[in-house]
């Protein structure tokens, strides 16, 4: 995910979810049941993580909110992929806490490992992808 993308993906969300607005599904209907968790792999929360800086370093969340123009961020061989449009979902970026407050690491160095390395997003979320059930 580049800045851009991000920038994007947070936007849909800050214009609607988070401002009380339903999210629209792929037939452009209000979403009745939002999302419930975010799944994120090991080995994608540690890449980033090692990009930080080892005392000061950590991730940075971001909600965002999938629609038909930012699809293509959802993997292409993720099975209904179109039932994450509306869905409201996470965004991971490398960050680093200073004095003056908490850094994207893409906002310290060259747009190429910004663009790259510093940013993920295509975790699964509940809904669509329920397994196992919810049982809390």
């Amino acid at each position: 995910m580049t800045k851009e993308e991000l920038k994007n993906f947070v936007s849909v969300y800050n214009k609607s979810v988070r401002k009380g607005i339903k999210g629209k599904n792929k037939e452009g209907k209000d979403v009745q049941e939002q999302t419930s968790w975010a799944f994120f792999t090991r080995e994608e929360i540690e890449r980033l993580l090692e990009i930080t800086d080892p005392k000061s370093g950590g991730i940075k969340i971001y909600f965002g909110q999938y629609d038909k123009e930012n699809l293509d961020l959802v993997p292409k061989d993720r099975k209904d992929r179109e039932d994450y449009i509306g869905m409201v979902s996470l965004a991971l970026s490398a960050a680093n806490q200073k004095e003056d407050g908490i850094f994207d690491v893409f906002d310290n160095q060259s747009e190429e490992v910004s663009n790259t390395n510093s940013i993920a997003n295509g975790g699964k979320i509940c809904p669509p992808y329920c397994q196992p059930p919810i049982n809390i």
